[in-house]
């Protein structure tokens, strides 16, 4: 039984985390470190996957502000100050809209969150450059990938 663990950056990041398995992939990964140097291919692969996530995260949010013609920024915070929520639809997209800002913000930046995906203990950031890839099939044996569950 997985037990809460107390909220951790400042609140920001997750409210539990599972970090002696996998938690919920421990199927995926019954081993929650995967080493470069001991299958760099897989190691590679697995990056791959964190850096799709990404994108499509970061795709989404981009998306939601468009069907919701809310990309012109001056428009949505002026829509957001002014509160123009008449309903409670609106408030939600408007809510919404708040929200995918800050992720798009977030992915960009680096900003580590629940849903970054990866996190480079070296660098501090949860960005992945092509320099990363680069200096993995470099030097296979400096990087791990520890895979967790977390909830936010």
């Amino acid at each position: 039984m997985r037990k809460p663990r107390p909220k951790t950056m400042k609140g920001e990041a997750f409210d539990w985390r599972e970090t002696e398995s996998a938690g919920r992939w421990s199927d995926e990964y019954p081993d929650n470190v995967i080493l470069a140097a001991d299958d760099p291919d897989r190691f590679l692969a697995e990056l791959g996957k964190a850096q799709t996530y990404k994108r499509e995260a970061l795709c989404q949010a981009l998306k939601f502000l468009e069907e919701n013609e809310l990309l012109d920024l001056k428009k949505m915070a002026t829509a957001i100050l002014e509160d123009e929520q008449d309903s409670p639809m609106e408030s939600h997209r408007l809510s919404m809209a708040a929200y995918s800002l800050g992720s798009i913000a977030d992915h960009l930046k680096g900003t580590y969150t629940y849903n970054s995906y990866f996190f480079d203990t070296h660098r501090c950031t949860s960005l992945m450059h092509k320099q990363i890839f680069e200096e993995i099939q470099e030097h296979p044996q400096l990087w791990a990938l520890v895979i967790f569950d977390c909830h936010y």
